[in-house]
């Protein structure tokens, strides 16, 4: 499973409020050479409810993108992102968790033939509501589906076509979930049918199913995410994950989870925008968290975004998450709250 770049995994970082600077807007990107270079720079302030606080340099991204002859375009993504510390398990802070992307987020080529993009290489997966990078967020931590449901990155090939303005579908074939190597010898597949019955409304129906790691259990998700704008400045969105794991609980009985995400953002001015999100995930058989335990967690966050200018912003979150057993704070309470200040910069 993945952990995203919140200090507190916990409860995918807690309640966030302290001062959270993001500057997000559009990336202004620079041609050298050809190349198109963008990228962004994201920093943070963040504590708990339980005394943990720190300043922290999150992650510095490169991207870099040259098209040759309209059809062939390479792209790389290269960042540098810190370790992360897991505060959910009895282990407490000093368990420390090494991302996966600490260097290389993606870096493929793609071919466009007869309108199907043909890609190889490794990508961020196509699949939930939300995304990676936090210049395109609208709150500082990321919601429990995306870091216990889904995978992040995708190595392998992926063939990508848009019917037309109301539909459109990526399949693929990889590796397994965030591995840049294959641990056994079966690939994985998957693929999404995104849908626009009409204008304002987005529907996307994802899975992705393969047998992971050396013990060959096939894992299988199925997602749907939800965006709808049909209110002036207002955007809903909506997530619903369902996962197995076969074999992969005690005594080789199938593990299962499930989980869901709504969230409201309202551009309140041109320059600020509040979000509203809760998000539930449901560990059937203790396999998802880091904790061990059987669990079900809930997360409320509230952010407000405030647009510094052309690539710049500034971000406040406060978050508080629940779970029916005591996680947090080395196994002793059931709850957190956390509060956190994000500054980045995209160029």
């Amino acid at each position: 499973m993945k952990i995203s770049r919140i200090i507190n995994k916990t409860a995918v970082v807690g309640v966030v409020a302290g001062l959270a600077l993001t500057f997000s807007s559009k990336v202004m990107a620079e041609e050298v050479n050809g190349l198109k270079i963008s990228g962004f720079v994201d920093t943070s302030l963040y504590e708990s409810q339980y005394g943990d606080s720190s300043f922290g340099l999150d992650q510095v991204e490169i991207d870099i993108e040259k098209k040759i002859d309209g059809s062939l375009s390479l792209r790389a993504d290269i960042n540098y992102m810190t370790a992360m510390k897991d505060y959910s398990t009895a282990a407490g802070p000093e368990v420390e968790i090494q991302q996966f992307d600490d260097l290389v987020e993606q870096a493929y080529v793609t071919y466009n033939t007869k309108g199907i993009d043909l890609t190889f290489g490794k990508f961020n997966a196509p699949i939930g509501f939300e995304l990676l990078d936090p210049v395109d967020m609208y709150q500082y931590s990321h919601a429990l589906v995306f870091d216990y449901g889904l995978p992040t990155n995708l190595t392998g090939a992926m063939g990508s076509y848009e019917f037309n303005d109301m539909a459109d579908i990526s399949l693929y074939v990889v590796n397994g979930w965030d591995n840049n190597y294959d641990n056994n010898n079966s690939r994985t597949v998957g693929g999404r049918l995104g849908l626009t019955p009409f204008k304002g409304l987005n529907i996307g129906l994802s899975t992705i199913s393969g047998k992971e790691g050396p013990t060959d259990d096939k894992l299988t998700v199925v997602d749907m995410d939800l965006t709808l704008k049909m209110v002036d400045k207002l955007t809903i969105g909506a997530e619903y994950n369902s996962g197995k794991d076969e074999g992969g609980a005690a005594a080789g009985e199938d593990a299962e989870w499930s989980g869901f995400m709504v969230m409201a953002n309202y551009a309140a001015t041109n320059d600020l925008s509040l979000t509203l999100r809760y998000d539930s995930f449901d560990d059937e058989d203790g396999t998802r968290f880091n904790s061990g335990m059987i669990e079900k967690r809930t997360a409320y966050t509230v952010a407000a975004l405030y647009s510094l200018g052309e690539g710049a912003g500034f971000l406040l979150e406060y978050r508080t998450d629940e779970s029916d057993e005591k996680v947090f704070d080395s196994g002793a309470e059931d709850s957190e709250a956390s509060y956190a200040a994000e500054f980045t910069f995209s160029f």
